[in-house]
């Protein structure tokens, strides 16, 4: 019987990640910057909201401040994913996204380039906290 419970929690546990909202904070893997996913019209949009130094330097050579750059553009829901164009400051280019919620708290963010020839994953952290403060 208890397998049957555990097997039930752990499915409502999938379906809730699959619907849970992608808005809110994200905080990239080396924690360099933090990108606030908010709708923008009928779709959703990606802003940078904070940049740690290093996440500055990376930059400096497309653009003067990162923060306020928006990284995601036209994100809508398809099936289980959500798709999208991704601006990379520091190659200045803008390539297809997709989204997928791996959990409440974990967004797997996949940018393709080349006609999706070449493609980088990396999975975003949900924060709750405080931005930092600006340096």
């Amino acid at each position: 019987m208890s397998m049957i419970v555990s097997l039930m929690l752990a499915l409502a546990t999938a379906q809730s990640a699959q619907h849970a909202p992608i808005e809110g904070l994200w905080k990239n893997p080396i924690g360099s910057a933090i990108i606030a996913v908010a709708p923008c019209g009928n779709v959703l949009c990606g802003k940078v909201v904070w940049a740690s130094e290093r996440g500055q330097r990376e930059v400096a050579r497309t653009t003067s401040n990162v923060v306020g750059t928006t990284v995601l553009t036209d994100v809508k829901p398809k099936g289980n994913v959500w798709t999208g164009k991704l601006f990379i400051p520091d190659d200045n280019i803008h390539v297809s996204a997709k989204l997928q919620l791996l959990s409440t708290t974990q967004l797997k963010l996949t940018g393709c380039g080349l006609a999706g020839l070449i493609c980088r994953s990396q999975i975003w952290t949900r924060t709750e906290e405080p931005l930092p403060a600006s340096n």
